[in-house]
């Protein structure tokens, strides 16, 4: 028997599954601070600002495009579009 070829190694870490990214952006004038996208977010992308204060994303590197925050915004103040692999989340 023979060890595992290093030419099919090198192949599946090239085919390796890229997740999916996505770029959020927080309305803060629509923003009333309720926190509930930061609790429905699964990667903690969002943060809280204090006492009341509005959400911001601090983490965008993590957003995994779910949109579980843009869904349970009760004030629409977020938006969340796809990115494609290589592209800036600035």
């Amino acid at each position: 028997m023979s060890g595992p070829d290093d030419s099919e190694s090198v192949k599946k870490k090239k085919n390796k599954r890229k997740l999916p990214r996505g770029r959020v952006t927080v309305f803060p004038n629509w923003c009333k601070g309720c926190g509930l996208c930061v609790e429905f977010c699964p990667t903690k992308v969002l943060e809280k600002q204090g006492n009341g204060g509005s959400v911001i994303v601090a983490h965008p590197e993590k957003c995994t495009a779910c949109r579980w925050c843009e869904l349970h915004c009760p004030d629409f103040a977020i938006f969340v579009v796809d990115i494609e692999p290589g592209e800036e989340t600035a």
